[in-house]
């Protein structure tokens, strides 16, 4: 206040820390909503399988079926999503995906109520579901960067991925329990509600992003698409990474396939016992995602970017080959439980990096479409590996299906080692 009573007038200086702190707001508002969404999605990662294992009796070519519903959208949707998110408000596409998804999943606890619950319902939920989740998840990563840029992407992405790791694993121990207390399929009930819990959070989001950018005259989506395409495939570092994201979760498509198949069967594990070790090796994801970026940070001319991408990967076909000789007993819960603790480590440091590498190298024009493009090329065939682990067990069996399946998670590694060794710090567009 003046001596006359007068308010002081406002000064530029109080502006940006004002703005600075809508946009912590609406960046935790960000990640809560998102992270709820996980915590939602992994009591359905245990009880929509232990659904069809359990209570339909599901074979395992049955399985490998539903994993490929749940993993066909991406081949489809991938492309045409990125155009639209890029043409549109990624914010409001986020938000109304995350409302979409409830409504659909919704109809699995419904069919057990009402006696319609079948394998065909569960494909068809997975299938759509996949597809919703698909655009949403796209529009969500490409509006990070109205939230953080530079550092601060990097660091936002790694605290991303520290609290999705934590809340995944938070979700596999609330699904043990809704399991137990209410049952599988009303367990689902809780996925539900995180849908609707993070439509809400993005919702109160109040931070601008660049409209989209405005496209030639006659332009259209398909050209849009191709567009997109040429500048993913001839870019130095989006490149190679997108072609080992894919090798990678080709395999792992087929070892998860699998993996649920080998411990409930012939290793006698319970839904409860599956979602503990699962939730312990959650643990190992935000070990991961911390430790990620800094040991991104470039060490002398030996360590840096490249090498911890490598390094994560080399980890996965390591830390698989234990898992193939266990048998039943609580010992080798406990060391499937460390095997797979290693796996989610190097996978969510891995998977940190590459996006803050994708998204800092890449255009704004072309966010939307390059993740799009990553989406499709890494998620798009996963049906196809889900189909052929289903059809090469009727031919070589269990474990030696799942002993290929290792042995692939190598190709990662093999596809990403001559291009992107000798990176050391964060890309950015003007040296792409």
């Amino acid at each position: 206040m003046t001596a006359s009573g007068e308010p002081l007038p406002r000064t530029t200086a109080a502006s940006p820390p004002a703005a600075e702190v809508r946009v912590g707001r609406d960046r935790m508002l960000y990640n809560n909503g998102l992270a709820v969404g996980v915590l939602g999605g992994a009591v359905t990662s245990v009880a929509l399988p232990s659904l069809a294992l359990i209570t339909l009796k599901a074979t395992p070519f049955e399985m490998s079926v539903l994993y490929a519903a749940q993993r066909f959208p991406p081949a489809v949707t991938a492309l045409f999503g990125g155009a639209v998110v890029d043409r549109h408000r990624k914010l409001a596409l986020l938000t109304w995906g995350k409302a979409a998804g409830g409504v659909l999943l919704l109809m699995v606890p419904l069919g057990a109520w009402l006696g319609f619950l079948s394998l065909p319902l569960l494909c068809a939920v997975g299938l759509l579901l996949a597809a919703v989740n698909d655009v949403s998840s796209t529009a969500g990563i490409s509006y990070l960067p109205s939230l953080a840029e530079g550092e601060r992407l990097a660091a936002a992405n790694s605290k991303m991925g520290a609290l999705f790791s934590f809340t995944d694993a938070a979700g596999s121990y609330l699904a043990s329990a809704l399991i137990a207390l209410l049952g599988t399929s009303r367990a689902i009930l809780a996925d539900v509600a995180s849908y609707i819990i993070s439509a809400w959070c993005m919702t109160r989001i109040r931070t601008p992003e660049p409209p989209p950018m405005p496209r030639p005259e006659g332009s259209t989506l398909l050209g849009e698409i191709r567009e997109g395409l040429a500048y993913t495939v001839r870019h130095p570092v989006l490149w190679p990474v997108v072609r080992a994201n894919t090798a990678l979760a080709l395999a792992l498509t087929a070892w998860d396939v699998l993996f649920l198949i080998y411990v409930v069967r012939q290793l006698h594990w319970s839904p409860a016992v599956l979602a503990v070790v699962m939730g312990c090796a959650s643990v190992g994801g935000v070990a991961g995602a911390l430790a990620g970026r800094r040991l991104a940070r470039p060490r002398g001319t030996w360590w840096g970017v490249g090498p911890l991408l490598l390094g994560a990967l080399a980890v996965q076909p390591l830390v698989l080959v234990p898992v193939l000789f266990a048998a039943p007993g609580l010992g080798w819960q406990i060391a499937i439980g460390g095997c797979v603790t290693a796996r989610f480590m190097g996978a969510t440091a891995h998977g940190s990096t590459q996006r803050s590498v994708r998204q800092g190298v890449c255009e704004d024009r072309f966010q939307g479409r390059q993740h799009a493009i990553g989406t499709w090329l890494t998620f798009g065939p996963r049906f196809l590996s889900a189909l052929a682990a289903g059809g090469l067990v009727s031919v070589i069996g269990l474990v030696p299906t799942m002993s290929v399946a290792a042995l692939a998670t190598s190709g990662g590694f093999v596809v990403l080692l001559s291009p992107i060794r000798r990176l050391r710090a964060m890309p950015t567009p003007t040296g792409a």
